[in-house]
């Protein structure tokens, strides 16, 4: 913890305090100016009361910060599959200004039927086998993060046909949960893209990824006239993707 140099020179002043003002005191008092003695022995004492609160305050409040910095750093994780959360992503982006990179968005088809076939705790390990499949396509220096749901994202330097082979044969062998065996199907959208701009990064990136859930799951690469750009943030757009969906019907609605 960077605080602890500083506390525990802290924590040492009134030991210090105290050294000296016992060796003033013998001084004075083998010299007979024992008046003199008395004043400094009272104002000594005062200050070491003093001091030792102000080490019990700091000592409080180095502990204090040290709390504070596991929660904050319990804060950036998913608690689901340990990975980094969505604004670590964006901040990784943004912090990669003037670096190209790659950026691959996965997501999950068919997450209701695992959660419905499993149930919700079946569904996380599917989410968390996925995740760990994730990271196993990363390299040193990647980033990897759940953007939240079924989303998940990984950045990386490399280029983007690399990534997708990486991707392809990580994500290959199916997955077994409650001795049902099911294949790992997810759509990937993959984008180069400059840093500094984590909404267009992961838009383009989202687009793709929606054309290849068009077409059936699997990989799909950023075409600026196929896919468009994403539009500015803020911006609803006209039709969502959701709105793309096909509509259930619902059986006994009036």
């Amino acid at each position: 913890m960077r605080f602890a140099p500083r506390a525990t020179a802290l924590r040492r002043i009134p030991v210090a305090t105290t050294i000296v003002a016992q060796a003033v005191l013998l001084s004075l008092l083998l010299t007979g100016r024992t008046s003199v003695a008395g004043i400094i022995a009272t104002v000594g004492i005062t200050q070491s009361i003093l001091l030792a609160l102000s080490h019990h305050r700091v000592g409080h409040a180095a502990d204090r910060i040290a709390d504070l910095e596991r929660d904050l750093s319990v804060a950036y994780l998913d608690p689901v599959t340990g990975l980094a959360v969505r604004r670590v992503a964006e901040h990784h982006l943004i912090d990669a200004a003037g670096t190209e990179l790659t950026v691959a968005l996965i997501d999950v088809d068919g997450m209701h039927a695992i959660n419905t076939t499993h149930t919700h705790d079946g569904g996380d390990r599917y989410l968390a086998d996925l995740a760990d499949r994730l990271e196993n396509a990363s390299h040193t220096g990647d980033l990897v993060a759940r953007l939240g749901g079924d989303e998940f994202v990984l950045v990386t330097p490399r280029d983007p046909q690399t990534l997708a082979r990486s991707l392809t044969t990580a994500l290959a062998p199916p997955i077994t949960i409650d001795g049902i065996t099911r294949p790992m199907r997810v759509s990937i959208g993959i984008c180069r893209t400059p840093g500094g701009d984590p909404h267009r990064a992961l838009g383009r990136a989202d687009r793709a990824m929606y054309t290849a859930k068009r077409r059936g799951g699997g990989i799909a690469h950023y075409d600026p006239i196929r896919d468009g750009e994403p539009p500015a943030p803020g911006v609803r757009p006209a039709v969502r993707h959701r709105d793309r969906r096909p509509h259930r019907h619902r059986t006994g609605a009036s």
